[in-house]
């Protein structure tokens, strides 16, 4: 399948956290970088790798400082990606920015 042309673009991880926050830019492929801020904590940056199968896509997101966390969801529409981490059983939606 060719990737998915939707996906490319930047997305923000909906926190409820005051001073958190994961950016990510994206090409259609799901490849890119971004950013990230830890409540009271760090912030710095992180690369993505990924892969798009019409609107499922999974994303392997590297923090500069050590863990990597990977995202596995689906295109809900245009501007929503909805799906979980492998290290949390809660939903996780980005936004298109």
């Amino acid at each position: 399948m060719s990737p998915s042309p939707t996906l490319a673009g930047t997305w923000g991880e909906n926190l409820s956290i005051p001073g958190a926050s994961l950016i990510l830019t994206v090409d259609a492929s799901g490849d890119g970088s971004g950013t990230y801020a830890i409540e009271a904590g760090r912030s710095g940056a992180v690369q993505v790798m990924g892969t798009v199968v019409q609107t499922m896509v999974m994303l392997t997101i590297d923090y500069d400082y050590g863990p990597v966390r990977t995202f596995t969801g689906r295109l809900s529409d245009a501007n929503h990606l909805a799906g979980a981490f492998d290290d949390n059983s809660g939903t996780a939606i980005f936004t298109r920015r």
